[in-house]
């Protein structure tokens, strides 16, 4: 080929982009996530891919994110009741999205327990008070500040009886055993308090910043998946919680966590497909539900 000729095909090259290179596809964006600790952060199990994961212990710093009108977060775990307040002040950037925890409270007692016996709880005005109340399990509750005052209170022996979640439940069970106690399941309070055809009760929820659907819908499908398929194994759950961290999730032992998975009652449901549940929920807390809180 003439010198002429070479220097023509090297010029089309460059004009038309001639390359043998694959396409570049684009990176999915990464989210922030904020989450509280125990059996909501459960959900999120499979979600290291798709972003970075915050959790905290309580509510404040849930109330206080949801209520930015700009925050950093994505997306947000937080009780149901908690996110819908917010919106009902009209200032909130997150909208309701999906419910994935449907209750996993339960009176547990020692074999010395006998009814009227004092009973300790959490949450008084929270959702714990709340389904404890509507239960009427006792009439001489004593609230504390959290499930881990409640654990130490059945622990010491200083009472009988008390409300706790899963999955600190199954833990204080097996702390009770090595000392030579022994605890078990008095009441499944979801069995108490059933809305529409669905057991228990619509509790920790997910929020979605408006403006980053696109940007969250596979870190939502991933955990859709996670909470209503079968096919991951115990023991990667188990893997993924260790390398996580049980402090960091706030569950207390990884082997405990996935054994009381089923009482924790993890299922990942779309707020449109629940609205009546929702509803009567919120009522509980004098919330008018309304449409508008939902992700669109």
């Amino acid at each position: 080929m003439s010198t002429k000729r070479l220097w023509l095909c090297a010029i089309l090259c460059m004009l038309v982009g001639c390359s043998t290179s694959a396409p570049v596809q684009d990176t999915p964006q990464r989210i922030q996530l904020l989450s509280p600790q125990g059996a909501p952060a459960l959900a999120t199990l499979n979600l290291q891919a798709h972003g970075d994961v915050r959790y905290v212990s309580g509510s404040d710093v849930l109330s206080v994110e949801l209520a930015k009108p700009d925050g950093v977060y994505d997306v947000i775990l937080a009780p149901v009741n908690l996110g819908a307040k917010i919106m009902e002040s009209g200032q909130c950037a997150y909208r309701l999205e999906a419910i994935i925890t449907w209750g996993n409270l339960y009176a547990v007692a020692s074999d010395s327990y006998q009814s009227g016996d004092p009973f300790a709880a959490f949450g008084e005005n929270a959702v714990p008070g709340m389904i404890l109340r509507h239960s009427k399990i006792s009439d001489s509750i004593t609230y504390y500040n959290s499930a881990q005052d409640v654990q130490a209170q059945l622990l010491s022996g200083q009472y009988a009886a008390g409300l706790l979640a899963e999955p600190a439940l199954s833990a204080t069970i097996a702390k009770a055993k090595e000392q030579g106690m022994n605890l078990s399941i008095l009441a499944d309070l979801q069995e108490e308090l059933t809305m529409g055809d669905r057991k228990g009760y619509p509790q920790a929820a997910v929020f979605v910043k408006v403006g980053s659907e696109t940007k969250s819908t596979a870190a939502l499908n991933a955990m859709k998946h996670l909470l209503n398929e079968s096919d991951t194994s115990e023991d990667q759950r188990i893997a993924w919680i260790e390398e996580i961290g049980v402090d960091e999730l706030g569950v207390g032992n990884a082997k405990l966590a996935v054994a009381s998975w089923e009482r924790q009652n993890l299922h990942y449901v779309e707020a449109a497909d629940v609205t009546a549940e929702i509803s009567a929920f919120l009522a509980m807390f004098d919330i008018a539900f309304k449409t508008s809180m939902l992700m669109e």
